[in-house]
């Protein structure tokens, strides 16, 4: 699926032309959610745009050393007004948060790149073909011949290189590595970002991943790998639930591991589902016969209850579908 509108540029045109712009980017938000919504806001308030960057968990922790973080606010119960909506990296109007939806407002321009995206905006540029919504935000910035700051390129570098698993997804493309250094001519310190996305992690993260590693199980004659998270892992690590964030990638880790998954069983018996695949399982097909969505080598679910029964069928498939592969 690919849904583009009119141009990139009568697109920009647009954006720059609004008095006030909204800026979103869904729940849970990761390294892209934040880093193109970042990457765009800035770029718009230099453009002397009055912008507001709304995120329904407001600024997690391990985020605070993206420039301009402490714009982010979290999204308000009551709308405020604003002449035009713009959504980044969300696939549905859902993960946008409820107080969003309390708004009854709709999305004027939609922007993402998961092939599941519902087109819910007025304006939907949906690219799967590029592998991360940051991709798309330098795209604009580009097309649009808007300056490019330091501020912006460190934000979108941070974006594109999470979202890449940095730089070795299959996604990644030679116009990724030209867009990558397009940021660091522009400023953007790399070897520093990498640093604070990667080696950083807090003593409580540190802990629930050691007991993640103790979760651990493997299937299917080693071609499956995966990990559950309890309730009281967090209660005894003191962790909090952004800090699961890059623990489903290790499980591909072993050169036999075709499939990976990560369970977060909730307190309230919910189940949050992330599913990673070499390449010769489509995770995306399989989370979205749940509900969920993604691509094809990472993607998601979430379990409003039943976590028990919920993980079982979700191995259920992920075995089935390995089965199939060829021996």
């Amino acid at each position: 699926m690919q849904v583009l509108p009119p141009s990139l540029q009568s697109l920009g045109t647009q954006i720059s032309a609004a008095s006030s712009v909204a800026v979103f980017s869904h729940m849970r938000p990761d390294g892209d959610a934040y880093g193109s919504a970042l990457g765009l806001g800035l770029t718009l308030r230099h453009l002397g745009v009055k912008v507001t960057i709304y995120n329904q968990d407001g600024l997690l922790d391990m985020y605070r050393f993206l420039p301009g973080s402490a714009l982010i606010e979290k999204t308000p119960r009551l709308a405020p007004l604003h002449d035009l909506i713009v959504s980044l990296d969300t696939s549905t109007e859902e993960r946008l948060g409820s107080n969003f939806l309390a708004w009854e407002k709709k999305v004027d321009i939609n922007l993402d790149h998961h092939i599941s995206n519902t087109l819910y905006g007025k304006i939907n540029h949906i690219n799967p073909d590029v592998p991360a919504t940051a991709s798309l935000v330098i795209d604009l910035i580009q097309t649009c011949q808007w300056p490019l700051h330091a501020d912006a390129a460190s934000c979108l570098f941070v974006g594109l290189s999470t979202d890449t698993g940095s730089f070795r997804y299959r996604g990644t493309t030679a116009a990724t590595f030209r867009q990558a250094a397009d940021l660091s001519t522009a400023g953007a310190d790399t070897a520093e970002l990498s640093r604070l996305c990667y080696q950083s992690m807090s003593p409580q993260r540190f802990a629930l991943l050691r007991l993640a590693y103790e979760s651990l199980k493997t299937e299917c004659n080693h071609t499956l790998a995966y990990y559950t998270l309890t309730p009281e892992m967090f209660t005894q690590t003191g962790a909090k639930p952004e800090d699961t964030e890059g623990i489903v990638e290790t499980s591909l880790s072993v050169n036999s591991i075709e499939a990976g998954a990560l369970f977060e069983i909730k307190s309230d018996g919910s189940l949050k589902v992330s599913l990673r695949s070499k390449g010769k399982i489509n995770m995306s097909q399989i989370a979205s016969s749940f509900g969920g969505g993604g691509h094809p080598g990472a993607a998601g679910i979430n379990f409003p209850s039943g976590a028990a029964g919920h993980k079982e069928s979700v191995l259920a498939e992920i075995r089935a579908a390995l089965k199939k592969l060829p021996s």
